[in-house]
């Protein structure tokens, strides 16, 4: 497949970040802002309703888990090199751009400090597993996708990866497993929100790989021997049906968790539940029958890294300026407009300067090794 073939094909998935990341930056907006806000208290509301920002990141979280695996293939030696050298400069040099702004908006204007400790915590992008509080309120999400991908290259190993039985299984045995550590309290109950639903949001990861496989060979068959003997000791699925069977639970935890919200009238965790249910069929729906092919959309999707970010700088020093300066009265959008302006300047050029250049650097050192070693195709990590 051609390069240009190859990204009319994903531009859809672009969009689909961009929505995602829109979603994100509407939630963390409204959110901060209500409190000061004078009027169009009903963007808030829309965005509580049903949780926009934990839509968008079920969005990004399948949209990892379609595309992420791919990336994994060839040789393991050499799969695994290109995977961790790509994977490494995709991710980590944007955020330690992001880390010192981070620690000057978040902390430093907020009268707050974090020692030598807590900040090379957070250079590792998983600083709650060293017990240090995070220096972007909103990186949680990056240490879930370290997690994925260190799961996708023990799947890579074992040379389960590429086939959908193993990926079904994982999938539906990650949701076990959440709700089994739910039902059972094995979290303590101190234990931070993001390890509590890390199972299930892997598991969402996982099956948009299953969606992915579903996508691109929607008919090949699924063969699966079960004990016994008979017409009933094998099954044969196609792809698309087993994608159907392995949302069953994906969407039936979130689908439970909302009947049970609604009956103990929980309506703090309600809009939660419902985001997950919206997020997969949003998911499902962009990535099918809604291909957004919006040029705009597909331009801020080709940053999105960069805004989700860079987001909260622009929003924390507009409200330490609120704050400062007794700003409170205006219409609540107006207040997610300002910080917006110079959001998206401030994310093109961290992504021209620096995510950008780096991506290119690592196909360019991974393309040499694979000419040097292998021969191989394309790899869209």
């Amino acid at each position: 497949m051609s390069k240009a073939k190859h990204s009319e094909r994903f531009d859809h998935i672009d969009a689909m970040r961009a929505v995602a990341v829109i979603l994100v930056i509407w939630t963390h907006y409204a959110e901060r802002f209500v409190p000061l806000a004078g009027s169009q208290y009903v963007l808030d509301t829309l965005q509580r309703s049903v949780n926009f920002g934990r839509i968008g990141v079920v969005l990004f979280f399948a949209i990892s888990g379609m595309l992420i695996p791919t990336s994994l293939h060839g040789e393991i030696g050499a799969g695994t090199k290109r995977f961790l050298v790509r994977r490494f400069f995709r991710l980590y040099p944007a955020y330690w751009l992001a880390l010192p702004a981070g620690y000057f908006v978040h902390w430093y204007l907020f009268d707050k400090r974090m020692d030598v400790h807590g900040f090379l915590a957070n250079v590792t992008m998983i600083p709650a597993a060293f017990g240090e509080s995070l220096i972007l309120p909103h990186g949680w999400t990056l240490e879930t996708e370290l997690y994925f991908y260190g799961l996708c290259l023990i799947l890579f190993w074992c040379g389960a990866l590429h086939r959908m039985l193993h990926l079904c299984l994982v999938t539906v045995g990650l949701c076990g497993l959440f709700v089994l550590t739910l039902e059972l309290r094995l979290f303590p109950a101190d234990l931070l929100s993001q390890y509590k639903t890390m199972p299930y949001h892997l598991g969402i990861m996982f099956w948009g790989a299953c969606f992915r496989m579903a996508y691109d060979n929607p008919s090949q068959l699924l063969r699966v021997r079960l004990a016994g003997s008979g017409a009933l000791s094998r099954l044969s699925l196609t792809y698309r049906s087993a994608l159907a069977c392995v949302t069953i639970p994906v969407v039936g935890i979130a689908l439970v968790g909302a009947v049970a919200d609604w009956r103990h009238h929980n309506t703090f965790h309600l809009p939660i539940s419902l985001a997950y249910m919206i997020g997969i069929a949003t998911f499902a729906i962009l990535a099918t029958l809604l291909k957004l092919r919006i040029r705009l959309l597909s331009w801020i999707g080709k940053i999105s890294y960069s805004i989700y970010l860079l987001h909260s700088l622009p929003l924390f020093v507009a409200f330490w300026l609120c704050q400062r300066f007794h700003i409170a009265g205006w219409p609540l959008g107006l207040y997610m407009i300002v910080p917006m302006v110079p959001l998206i300047p401030l994310s093109w050029v961290g992504y021209r300067l620096c995510e950008a250049p780096f991506v290119k650097l690592a196909h360019a050192l991974t393309s040499r090794r694979e000419s040097r070693v292998f021969a191989s195709g394309d790899a869209t990590g």
